[in-house]
């Protein structure tokens, strides 16, 4: 196959006015170029270095997970999945990044609110953590717009300074003021306190409010993330003070860690308080049983009771301890009932509910935990107003109110159950009654000491079993590795960013080159 002549020829003369119209414009792309670089260049010289601070933690699964419920875990909301699965790690992740978490935080960490800042001799802006010479106090500002805003203090004398707004060009004079002086303008009110003497300028951003940090620094900052194949977590923040990021990792996993203790225990408080209640009651049931007993063996001649007389005590017991249970679960219930009415947050019933063994009224309760979890997710990305929050608050009632329904529910159950047991105590009870008198004393004290003691076994039991989920719980988080803040800003990369910018900036000014050529053709 010969190749066409014609078609070399068109290509070598396409190929030579590419490169005659770059040799034409190289001045204008040199300069384009070079300008836009240096302008890059200079932008990122004036950007602050940003240090990462990192730590994992371990998310120790829940015993109950089979029962579809973790009891505990930060508000109540860590439930279903596999142990150490990263459902769980996804919830633990959404709970750690809300506002609620972090606004405790930054009670620890106020930092944030009041941030100094210098200017140093090669003309670069520096945060300033320590060797502070003034102290800003008593900040309120009157407008959430200036959230955030900055004032620059200029020292005059040992005690005047001049207050300013920075400006792209000049500063703006707001006043002459004196040191612990209190200045009041439209935009904002604080006070300056002077610790040493100083000459330098200090610029100061007055953030306003534990919300516009949370969502202009530390939302922006913290990551998370989970282990696929292992139950942990790695928490990482950017911070341009190294110390200050340690600092706020430390505090977060210390708050998160609180937060979830105490949600634990407002949790298992139910069933535990329930079961104080009936020991206490029953322990009473079973000293009087034990002594009324005891008396009537002095009393009398020991008679023991016929096989017949016996078989029917046995089921006496039996229906005397499923009716004592009936009741403790009826003031549970009960209990429950008056949380519901009294609380919004009713997940803390989980654990009550896994006891009462009620399969759906704990679906329901998942449902509303997914809820909320969803509605945490949204309140990091909208404001409390949204309609997708309203949306999903109102299902959120809408399945509480199905929760307080099953739970009433359940208690006409029981006491109908409750009734039925009774009659049938009646029935044996009667066919007693053909045993001789003294006989028919004896089975009486003993069945009412056999039932008390039982029933009380078995509430101790079912305490002691709740009291070690609540400390296995407790200790679900665990520090593997120990804060670390690497020595080398992670960004920004500078070098990086100016090649791109360099290589943007080529294509561009060539491409400018080009559309100016096909002008000037045109």
């Amino acid at each position: 196959m010969q190749n066409n002549p014609q078609l070399i020829q068109k290509n070598e003369i396409d190929l030579r006015e590419l490169f005659a119209t770059i040799g034409r414009y190289k001045w204008s792309i040199i300069f384009l170029t070079v300008l836009i670089t240096m302008a890059v260049a200079i932008k990122v010289y004036f950007m602050p270095k940003y240090y990462q601070s990192t730590v994992t933690i371990e998310v120790k699964p829940e015993d109950d997970q089979s029962q579809g419920f973790s009891m505990g875990g930060a508000a109540s909301l860590l439930l279903g999945g596999s142990a150490g699965g990263s459902t769980d790690l996804e919830k633990d992740i959404t709970l750690l990044k809300t506002f609620r978490t972090n606004e405790k935080v930054l009670d620890k960490v106020d930092d944030y609110m009041v941030r100094y800042f210098i200017t140093d001799k090669k003309y670069k802006e520096i945060e300033l953590d320590n060797n502070i010479s003034i102290e800003i106090t008593d900040v309120k500002i009157n407008n959430f717009k200036n959230y955030g805003m900055r004032i620059i203090v200029e020292p005059l004398n040992d005690t005047q300074y001049k207050l300013l707004f920075p400006g792209r060009f000049s500063n703006t004079l707001i006043g002459t003021y004196h040191y612990s002086e209190i200045i009041q303008t439209d935009d904002f009110s604080l006070m300056v306190h002077k610790k040493t003497t100083f000459k330098q300028l200090y610029t100061i951003e007055l953030s306003g409010t534990k919300r516009y940090v949370y969502e202009n620094i530390i939302a922006k900052n913290l990551n998370i993330e989970a282990d696929k194949t292992s139950p942990f977590l790695t928490l990482s923040y950017l911070d341009t003070l190294p110390l200050r990021g340690e600092k706020y990792l430390k505090n977060l996993i210390e708050v998160y860690t609180q937060q979830s203790i105490n949600d634990i225990k407002d949790d298992a408080s139910i069933v535990i308080n329930s079961y104080d209640q009936q020991l206490k009651k029953i322990e009473t049931r079973v000293q009087e049983s034990s002594n009324k007993l005891e008396n009537y063996k002095i009393a009398n001649s020991i008679i023991e009771p016929q096989a017949q007389s016996t078989a029917l005590v046995t089921e006496l017991s039996k229906v005397g301890i499923e009716i004592a249970q009936n009741n403790y679960k009826e003031e549970l219930i009960k209990s429950l009932i008056t949380f519901v009415q009294q609380h919004k947050n009713i997940d803390a019933i989980a654990p009550s509910l896994i006891e009462l063994q009620d399969e759906p009224t704990i679906s329901l309760i998942k449902i509303i935990q997914e809820k909320q979890l969803e509605l945490a997710t949204l309140y990091l990305k909208y404001k409390s107003d949204h309609p997708a929050i309203n949306n999903e608050q109102k299902q959120i009632f809408s399945l509480q109110k199905k929760v307080l329904s099953n739970l009433k529910n359940l208690q006409t159950t029981l006491i109908n159950k409750t009734k039925s047991l009774k009659k049938m105590e009646e029935n044996y009870t009667k066919k007693l009654k053909s045993a001789p008198k003294q006989e028919q004393e004896l089975i009486s004290f003993s069945r009412d000491y056999e039932i008390n003691q039982k029933m009380y076994t078995y509430l101790m039991q079912e305490r002691s079993a709740a009291e070690l989920k609540l400390n296995k719980a407790l200790s679900r988080l665990k520090i593997i590795e120990s804060i670390y803040t690497a020595n080398q800003a992670i960004k920004p990369k500078k070098a990086l960013i100016v090649i791109v910018s360099f290589i943007t900036a080529l294509i561009l000014s060539i491409s400018l080159a080009f559309f100016r050529n096909f002008i000037k053709k045109g």
